[in-house]
């Protein structure tokens, strides 16, 4: 696969073609995900998270929730807290916090497959009355409400911009309001090497991603934002890598790179880009290019 194979399947869309590339990405991928995905038991559309006391699939698919509520109780009041999910799937996280800590919790998807799957998952598990979920750009959200914590779980990648987004997000937290981001963040490792903006090319492409940024650039951004950096944690160690069907995807893909031009064309299938852009994520993982981090910022 050549170096320039894949950096225009994203970097040469608007911001708007973007976010439409994302919304297709997910309407068409969404209800695989809940039958084949890692999380798929508990309506988790992120990843599993094995930490030393995890014991079932279950328990790693919730540890990402557990790891937030733990950071959100005693910080947003019970009955009268708002709560934001920025990419919230079909409403898994959003019925844990609302359960958990008897909050109200607005979630925005891009995904109307999402959004409609998730008003029924909220109706079924009884927290309708304090759960709405939106259809929209979470980069597009009305001025108005402000919110004692926000959350996103391995949404934020696919903002056009960081920089633009993290500002935005800040506006709307009250005073002492927090931010948890949970996602990829790049490492300086190897910075430069044609192998190394090869495969992040990939994962950029076939994961419709906007924003890849270190924490370190994170951090600053946010503080210029008036957001600070209270607690990075790497959960890196805790993901299960190069898993038989990872393997197997990755020897997949790799066989489309005979076919002069195939991978060209599969990465604008949302199926084939999800398969692209894992098996990227894979790599760029254990190779140290990319870390998977649980960020909280807190508003000055």
């Amino acid at each position: 696969m050549t170096a320039t194979s894949f950096p225009r399947a994203d970097a040469e869309h608007s911001d708007a073609e973007h976010v439409t590339r994302v919304a297709h990405y997910y309407d068409a991928n969404t209800r695989r995900f809940l039958r084949f995905g890692e999380g798929a038991s508990s309506g988790a559309i992120h990843r599993c998270v094995w930490t030393p006391d995890v014991t079932s699939p279950a328990e790693a698919a919730d540890t990402v929730n557990r790891l937030v509520l733990h950071r959100l109780r005693g910080h947003v009041p019970a009955g009268e807290g708002r709560v934001l999910d920025l990419g919230c799937g079909v409403g898994a996280t959003m019925i844990r916090l609302a359960q958990a800590l008897d909050v109200r919790v607005t979630g925005v998807t891009i995904s109307r497959e999402q959004a409609e799957l998730g008003v029924q998952r909220l109706a079924g598990a009884g927290v309708a009355d304090r759960c709405d979920i939106r259809c929209a750009d979470f980069a597009d959200l009305p001025p108005e409400r402000r919110y004692h914590a926000i959350v996103a779980i391995e949404s934020v990648v696919h903002a056009p911009s960081l920089a633009d987004l993290v500002p935005f997000l800040a506006a709307r937290l009250r005073p002492g309001g927090r931010l948890i981001l949970c996602d990829d963040w790049l490492t300086e490792q190897d910075r430069g090497r044609p192998a190394r903006e090869r495969c992040l090319a990939q994962f950029r492409a076939g994961w419709r991603t906007g924003s890849l940024q270190t924490v370190a650039e994170l951090a600053a951004t946010a503080e210029r934002a008036g957001l600070r950096l209270i607690e990075d944690l790497d959960l890196t160690p805790y993901l299960r890598l190069g898993r038989p069907r990872d393997r197997l995807i990755t020897l997949v893909v790799g066989a489309t790179r005979a076919v002069p031009g195939l991978p060209d064309r599969l990465i604008e299938r949302p199926f084939w880009a999800n398969m692209i852009g894992g098996s990227a994520l894979q790599t760029t993982l254990r190779r140290g290019w990319a870390e998977y981090h649980l960020l909280v910022f807190q508003r000055e």
